[in-house]
């Protein structure tokens, strides 16, 4: 009976015994990180209902014929299809493409606009491009005689079959391409109409061209 008391009160004794503590210590670790400006550009042709050479009155006025969208101009997609024209005579085609931007930069962008070739036929025979297809912003007030400013043919390098891929470039594009600029961050859009002016020098066929549009930020 006395060793299970001593027993007992040795182990009370070192179940009571209090624990040191340890010595606390801190540290860190130091974050760095730098957002970089972007820009992100995307082109929707044909972008609004209402798109097109039809219903447009002042469309080849004179030249006889009644104006109609080629069959490969869809809503928001497809090609700008002027179909069929008369050569001498002025066609507005409305809502032809619209160039979306999105960017962080607060200096905003230049928007370049460029052709990546002349005029092309399916027999590779060429026509100037400049002073016969002509953009300018998208206005409810546009006719076939507004003013406008005439497409270039681009200096750079077409990417691909007559510029398919688009146009590289060894620094920026033409500041004579400028179609349009910003000073500020954020989701962007601006429209553009087309006019087209065939002059009587171009052949009797189906003619094509890629227009290039190219967003630097500022």
């Amino acid at each position: 009976m006395i060793r299970r008391l001593a027993a007992a009160a040795a182990a009370l004794a070192l179940a009571g015994t209090p624990l040191l503590a340890r010595a606390a210590t801190v540290g860190s670790a130091q974050l760095d990180y730098k957002v970089l400006p972007y820009v992100h550009a995307s082109v929707t042709p044909n972008y609004a209902s209402g798109f097109g050479v039809a219903g447009i009155s002042t469309n080849g006025l004179g030249s006889g014929t009644t104006p109609a969208n080629g069959s490969t101009a869809v809503l928001d997609g497809g090609q700008v299809d002027f179909g069929n024209v008369v050569v001498g005579y002025n066609y507005l085609y409305k809502y032809a493409a619209q160039v979306n931007v999105n960017t962080n930069d607060p200096s905003g962008f230049i928007v370049y606009a460029e052709g990546a070739t002349d005029l092309f036929t399916p027999s590779a025979s060429t026509s100037p491009l400049f002073q016969t297809l002509f953009w300018l912003p998208s206005s409810s007030g546009n006719t076939a005689f507004s003013s406008a400013t005439s497409f270039n043919k681009t200096a750079g390098t077409p990417i691909g079959v007559n510029g398919v891929n688009g146009i590289t470039y060894g620094g920026a594009p033409s500041s004579a391409s400028v179609v349009w600029t910003s000073g500020a961050s954020g989701s962007l859009s601006q429209g553009f109409d087309y006019e087209l002016r065939p002059n009587g020098s171009m052949a009797i066929s189906q003619f094509n061209v890629y227009i290039v549009y190219t967003v630097i930020g500022n």
